[in-house]
């Protein structure tokens, strides 16, 4: 039963993903939202609670929740938008963005030493494929 067996490795990848956590100072979804602050900082642009919840698919009540924990940790800092006062920005302080990048640094040599462990080409293989799976399990959810 093919559903069974990729249903099962999802869960057991996303479950290592989601419940290991990576690094000491940030859970999963905490360095996936600093990660997306960061790269919006370096393009210019700056993000909202709302604009993050819809990239990530977190609940409004989960990410206020990241939020305030990033807050009371340091790394973040809300700001009233200049170009419309009812949006507050968010933004990586500069002690958490170094602070940040420092786990993502020990979480990029894990991904290095799975990619040693598997192969680049399997890694090269697997890539595309998991980017062809994300684009259509979003398209399938838009459509329920």
């Amino acid at each position: 039963m093919l559903d069974e067996e990729l249903l099962a490795a999802w869960l057991r990848l996303g479950s290592i993903i989601d419940n290991q956590r990576l690094v000491s100072e940030l859970p999963f979804n905490e360095a996936m939202v600093c990660g997306l602050i960061l790269r919006a900082q370096e393009n210019g642009d700056a993000l909202t609670a709302r604009d993050l919840c819809a990239q990530t698919r977190i609940l409004k009540s989960q990410m206020n929740a990241i939020l305030h924990s990033l807050e009371k940790k340091g790394f973040l800092q809300r700001k009233r938008s200049q170009k419309d006062l009812r949006q507050i920005e968010l933004f990586l302080l500069p002690e958490g963005r170094e602070r940040y990048l420092d786990s993502h640094r020990q979480t990029l040599a894990l991904v290095d030493r799975l990619i040693d462990e598997a192969g680049q080409e399997t890694i090269q293989t697997l890539i595309p494929l998991l980017t062809q799976m994300a684009d259509s399990f979003d398209k399938i959810l838009k459509e329920v």
